[in-house]
């Protein structure tokens, strides 16, 4: 049963880091087009999910695999 914990926690890391490259690299793609949005809002936005998705969802869920064990 541990195993399968393990496994779980580092899959949900390994998604969330995944989540956070996905929103980084929306939000440079949104940055470089010629679109009429608010560029500083799009940067605080997207770098504030970029950082609660690589923190609290990333790290957290890997720390908590390697200690399963």
């Amino acid at each position: 049963m541990e195993e399968g914990k393990t496994n779980l926690y580092k899959e949900f890391g390994s998604y969330f880091l995944d989540i956070s490259k996905l929103v980084f690299a929306g939000v440079i793609i949104a940055g470089i087009m010629e679109l009429d949005i608010n560029k500083i809002a799009l940067f605080i936005f997207g770098g504030a999910i970029v950082t609660s998705t690589t923190i609290a969802g990333g790290f957290i869920f890997i720390k908590l695999s390697n200690t399963q064990k």
